[in-house]
């Protein structure tokens, strides 16, 4: 399903109108290395609202997803109508994700989240994560690759450990 038309998701290289709802969510400052992904939400007279936040941090030939978070003050702001369009849709991060996912495709071979949280858990695979067969780590395979690296790569994230 696509993301309603209100909702902008892209890269963005300052990631500062962000800052806080990190530090909110996450109590330390924002990633100062990967790559910002986020969406903003544009209200009716046009003004865009910092909505969410996802860092894709490169590590050689994968991404490593995380740092999810999204502002229920700007959810709030929406009308209720926007409200339930997001939430019948599979709701922010769901799309934030899948942007992401086709955004970064070119550059890595497959994407790794590192996950305990029950709720985001579900949203995560909900946009195309699955269990890599190590507690609390997902993959994301975009792109056909011989079940030999996809071992390998699953290898090379578990190594990293928490992310």
């Amino acid at each position: 399903m696509s993301p309603p038309d209100f909702l902008i998701l892209t890269a963005i290289s300052n990631a500062t109108p962000f800052a806080e709802l990190f530090r909110r969510k996450f109590g330390h400052p924002l990633p100062e290395t990967g790559d910002h992904f986020v969406a903003f939400h544009r209200d009716e007279d046009g003004a865009l609202w910092p909505l969410s936040y996802l860092n894709f941090g490169r590590f050689g030939d994968i991404r490593l997803v995380g740092g999810g978070c999204t502002d229920g003050a700007v959810i709030r702001r929406m009308s209720e109508t926007q409200r339930e369009a997001v939430s019948a849709s599979g709701g922010v991060l769901v799309h934030l994700l899948r942007a992401g996912f086709r955004h970064y495709a070119g550059d890595c071979d497959a994407y790794f989240g590192h996950c305990g949280d029950a709720r985001a858990y579900e949203v995560d695979l909900a946009a195309g994560f699955e269990p890599a067969g190590h507690e609390f780590l997902l993959v994301h395979w975009h792109k056909p690759l011989h079940e030999v690296v996809q071992r390998a790569l699953i290898a090379k994230a578990h190594a990293i450990g928490p992310f």
